[in-house]
């Protein structure tokens, strides 16, 4: 399993992020007595490109075709990713289809995602509101737009406020703001569950088109042309470029033990099990160790239920295969799934500590890969006496030594993604 385990949980953040930001252009279209009237002709289509990278590398590409009727519109965007996870080639293509009447009101949303399975599920909205069903659905608030539908009404408005959602991450809705900061320019935030904020630059032409997107995690989406999107390209290791080196290595002496990182960057380390803190005048120096039982706030002292700990970690493993090939399993699913990554270890864990009510969260960072950070999940659970970290995906409990935690959360799709947004806090790290 190895360091094949040790990398983004899986290309769906990216592809989120990408959302965040090609989407970030989203949230409910703004009254209408404060709409221009700029909406593009009817009976008429429209299709642009964009090729997608990471690190300087390509990583994928994405088409929209959006079509007008004298009804409204109907925005299809595909989607293709392709990549290397370690030495395992992964490939993922999304299809979004959005309809909606000439105001940009949405009606209807279809989601389809092909990998080694493939997944859909779709939203309608009635005066009731929206009714979503298929593979892991949130519940939708009734004003809550689409967010590949947003950045049709920013080339409108030129700036956009309210509810979105994304289809592409079961639905999962937050506050979206899109407003211009300089000529040709607009910063978009979407803030999700819990406060997690993501944010994204877009650059737009004279017709407010978007023709390049930014986000917080180095993904860019470019605008291309057909031939530009045809091109072949060499695959990008996520696991390499996602991962954060390590400086001032050493083969003896006592940094050999290896068991105190400086950190470089916006760091607010949690109080979880494995790591211990202090400021030092070159950065936030932290200290790893299975050992140190961190500091979250304690649950109800009860017996000892560290074996059915062990038990539950090994019953995972018994289960589940390591498959890099594997996008992680959606919380709900994760029980039952029997392949996946770090992440789909973690979740399958904790749903079944959740079952036998062992109060369990789970755990988003990095582990210590040789000479690296390779990003990471695992969970943190209270055995009755203490809280210890669990790394499903390595069999370890109590776990630490080599993991880092960034940020606790809920083993659900808000709590994933607030996870991943504090995956960007480290710009550096060294062996102290």
């Amino acid at each position: 399993m190895g360091a094949a385990l040790g990398t983004i949980s899986s290309l769906r953040p990216l592809v989120v992020w990408l959302g965040l930001a090609a989407l970030a252009a989203c949230a409910p279209p703004p009254p209408p007595a404060t709409r221009s009237q700029r909406s593009p002709p009817r009976d008429q289509l429209r299709e642009r490109a964009f090729t997608i990278w990471l690190g300087g590398g390509r990583i994928g590409s994405a088409v929209e075709r959006e079509a007008w009727t004298a009804d409204g519109v109907t925005l299809r965007r595909s989607e293709t990713m392709r990549f290397l996870r370690g030495d395992v080639p992964v490939e993922i293509a999304t299809t979004i289809e959005i309809a909606a009447n000439a105001r940009l009101e949405p009606t209807r949303v279809r989601w389809v995602e092909h990998a080694q399975v493939t997944r859909s599920a779709e939203a309608r909205l009635d005066p009731s509101g929206w009714t979503v069903t298929g593979d892991g659905a949130h519940w939708v608030p009734p004003d809550g737009v689409p967010a590949e539908l947003v950045p049709l009404v920013v080339r409108r408005d030129g700036a956009f406020t309210g509810r979105v959602f994304l289809p592409a991450r079961g639905f999962l809705a937050g506050a979206g703001k899109i407003e211009p900061v300089a000529p040709g320019r607009l910063v978009a935030r979407l803030e999700l569950e819990g406060g997690t904020l993501a944010e994204a630059t877009l650059d737009v032409d004279g017709d407010g088109e978007v023709v390049r997107v930014v986000d917080g995690d180095g993904v860019i989406a470019l605008r291309a042309t057909a031939a530009q999107v045809a091109e072949p390209f060499v695959p990008v290791d996520l696991i390499a470029a996602t991962s954060v080196p390590i400086t001032g290595g050493s083969t003896g002496g006592a940094a050999a033990r290896r068991d105190r990182l400086l950190l470089d960057g916006d760091v607010v380390l949690p109080a979880v099990p494995g790591q211990a803190t202090q400021a030092s005048a070159g950065g936030l120096e932290v200290a790893l160790s299975s050992r140190l039982p961190g500091a979250l706030p304690a649950q109800t002292a009860g017996r000892d239920r560290t074996r059915e700990i062990h038990a539950l970690v090994e019953a995972v493993q018994l289960r589940i295969a390591p498959d890099l090939r594997t996008g992680p399993a959606a919380a709900r699913a994760a029980t039952s799934a029997t392949a996946g990554d770090c992440t789909t270890f973690a979740l399958a864990y904790a749903g079944l500590a959740a079952e036998r009510s062992i109060p369990t969260r789970v755990i988003t960072g990095y582990r210590v890969d040789g000479e690296r950070l390779v990003r990471h999940r695992w969970a943190t659970s209270w055995t009755g006496v203490t809280w210890i970290a669990v790394d499903a995906a390595f069999g370890a409990a109590p776990a630490g030594g080599d993991l880092l935690g960034l940020a606790v959360h809920d083993a659900d799709d808000a709590g994933l993604v607030a996870g991943e947004s504090a995956l960007a806090q480290i710009r550096a790290a060294s062996w102290r």
